[in-house]
């Protein structure tokens, strides 16, 4: 098991989170003994705005690339698995060949894959942050050939995916907070695992599911521990579990993504340890996990990215790059809260017809908001840095 490198023990309330201590990771690796720290809420920098972005601009000359779009994957996660199928479903409908590879996890691996993309040629590339010195090297790489970049979150690109991670959190921290105040009277300890290490965007966002916790008052203690990617496997999430619920029995309230948060909840299931007063919430929007939040029980909320949709769009978003036509600059993942059987219904209709929710402009904005405007004749218009929206 990969270490788990920072674990501390938050106080929240009163406008700060006092760190109190530090404790050993599951793996047995020790973080620096005991230090103090204090996280004041911060106010979250925002890029300058970018215009709507429009279809019907003029179209500049074709990029005369391979028809084939590839998407180099990291994790062998539900949210990856849509976001594939969705741009697979876009190629068939465009004319493009789908390439894909699973690097689970491995920076070296997910370098030599995309590699061997660029070695067979095409025409657009999707990207997902593992390791920035081992990636962007090549994603520059790709933009000198005059690929359709897309960046989940990272740069540099063409297209970047863009979200306001920092709202994400507060959404999530401040909707546990209400639980908490008002069906556990206002006492809880939480664990969340957090994705720090992996982006500075996502270190943007557990600042605001800390801050969003504020709001519950000075009777909740936070588990705030980081968890890699490596390790939101069933089998080390739940040995992280059981030996969090030996320190801590009282957790009432899990918070995290995904790909941690069903696994911990499948783990208090196993354990005998899941009561109906808990709460769980996850941020992506696992079918899996969107269909839990639609029974009803302690699984009581996704903050859900439209997986399926995003995909679709990167998918004829390159066929358009290809072509000359123009494609917009961001795309921002809205997160979209689901919190009831009927909002899940909704959200999964419509993630499951993505071609003809892509085609519904007002409907597919509702998700993923498009701004700027981009071509392959613009080429040298890429992003070299993290766009806030």
């Amino acid at each position: 098991m990969s270490p788990l490198t920072r674990r501390s023990l938050l106080r929240v309330g009163s406008g700060t989170l006092a760190a109190a201590a530090l404790a050993p990771s599951v793996s047995g690796c020790s973080a620096s003994a005991d230090q103090s720290t204090v996280l004041a809420r911060p106010e979250p920098t925002r890029s300058p705005a970018l215009p709507a972005f429009d279809p019907d601009a003029p179209a500049g000359r074709p990029a005369g690339l391979p028809s084939r779009i590839a998407w180099a994957n990291t994790s062998d996660v539900g949210i990856f698995a849509a976001l594939g199928a969705g741009m697979r479903t876009a190629g068939e409908d465009a004319g493009l060949e789908y390439l894909t590879a699973n690097a689970e996890g491995d920076p070296q691996r997910n370098a030599d894959q995309i590699r061997t993309f660029l070695a067979r040629g095409i025409a657009g590339m999707t990207i997902q942050p593992l390791n920035p010195a081992a990636q962007q090297p090549l994603m520059q790489e790709a933009l000198d050939r005059g690929v359709c970049v897309v960046g989940i979150i990272n740069h540099p690109c063409t297209i970047q995916v863009a979200a306001r991670q920092y709202d994400i959190g507060l959404q999530q921290g401040r909707a546990a907070a209400r639980y908490i105040v008002e069906e556990l009277g206002g006492r809880a300890t939480v664990f969340n695992a957090n994705l720090n290490e992996i982006a500075p965007q996502l270190e943007l966002r557990n600042q605001g599911v800390l801050a969003g916790l504020e709001e519950a008052g000075d009777g909740v203690e936070v588990i705030d521990t980081y968890v890699s990617s490596g390790d939101q496997t069933p089998e080390r999430v739940f040995a992280l579990i059981t030996t969090e619920l030996q320190r801590h029995p009282e957790i009432k309230v899990v918070l995290g993504v995904d790909g941690f948060v069903l696994p911990a909840y499948r783990a208090f299931q196993q354990t005998g340890r899941l009561t109906d007063d808990m709460y769980f919430a996850s941020i992506d929007g696992a079918p899996e996990v969107l269909e839990l939040v639609g029974q009803g029980g302690p699984y009581r909320a996704a903050h859900a990215f439209a997986w399926s949709l995003m995909g679709y769009g990167m998918g004829r978003f390159v066929a358009d790059w290809a072509a000359g036509r123009p494609v917009p600059r961001a795309m921002v993942a809205e997160a979209t809260l689901v919190d009831s059987p009927a909002k899940a219904r909704r959200f999964l209709a419509d993630a499951a017809a993505p071609r003809a929710t892509f085609e519904d402009r007002e409907r597919y904005g509702t998700y993923l908001p498009l701004l700027g405007n981009v071509r392959f004749e613009d080429a040298d218009l890429h992003w070299t840095d993290e766009y806030q929206p």
